[in-house]
């Protein structure tokens, strides 16, 4: 895919990278030095998990996603 096609998919602030034949795209609006860290530290054998289907489709896709926000909005009950 093109990063033009990729952006229409995910959104114009989608920040795109790219690691072998795999395309990272980072929804959380992260800054350059966390997109070089995400790209650097991907390695497809240890990120999908050889025993689960789900994780090996994936992988073919070639396309991660990643987006810390999500986890920045949870609150977690007192």
């Amino acid at each position: 895919m093109s990063d033009e096609e990729l952006l229409f998919l995910y959104g114009e602030h989608a920040v795109l990278s790219r690691k072998g034949s795999f395309v990272l795209v980072h929804l959380d609006l992260p800054s350059a030095e966390l997109v070089q860290a995400r790209t650097d530290a991907f390695e497809p054998e240890e990120f999908f998990s050889p025993g689960c289907d789900l994780c090996q489709m994936l992988k073919e896709g070639g396309v991660v996603i990643f987006n810390d926000a999500i986890f920045e909005d949870d609150e977690m009950p007192d």
